[in-house]
């Protein structure tokens, strides 16, 4: 298995100064998979447990974290990672100035385990066509096989 990338280019900011224009990689993902998905592809793992049930546990864990993480709580999930929140907000010049309204955001943060990291260290890299140049191709491709039956109806 292999990770797909593709180009992209972004202004950067080279030492905070002039902005310059860079390519990066970016991953191309496959697919966004659901919980009926994971749920599904779990069950295929030789498990006890039907698909129905591997959906109850999976939205019950989540309920159970969202839960957690709004009681403020940091929520660690071993070999995956740990859940928590962070707040984004505008400074003032004391405590006594503070006042919730600077409050930007409540993020949800994930930090992925020791063990999430070192398997993300060994994967394949795989360079692909960007998004749009495989719109196009696909595109082509539509015109050409519609050209194909057009020739093959008049014959």
């Amino acid at each position: 298995m292999a990770i797909d990338y593709s180009f992209v280019v972004r202004l950067a900011s080279i030492y905070g100064r002039t902005k310059k224009k860079l390519v990066y990689a970016t991953a191309q993902r496959r697919q966004t998979l659901t919980t009926r998905d994971i749920a599904k592809h779990i069950s295929s793992h030789n498990s006890v447990f039907s698909e129905g049930t591997i959906i109850g546990l999976l939205q019950d864990a989540q309920r159970c974290i969202m839960e957690h993480l709004i009681a403020g709580d940091r929520v660690n999930l071993d070999d995956l990672g740990a859940f928590y929140t962070s707040i984004s907000s505008r400074g003032a010049e004391s405590a006594e100035e503070f006042d919730v309204s600077l409050i930007k955001s409540v993020n949800l943060r994930w930090k992925p385990s020791k063990r999430m990291t070192e398997a993300m260290k060994g994967v394949e890299l795989r360079p692909v066509a960007t998004r749009a140049e495989q719109r196009k191709a696909k595109k082509k491709m539509a015109t050409l096989a519609n050209q194909d039956v057009q020739v093959s109806r008049q014959s």
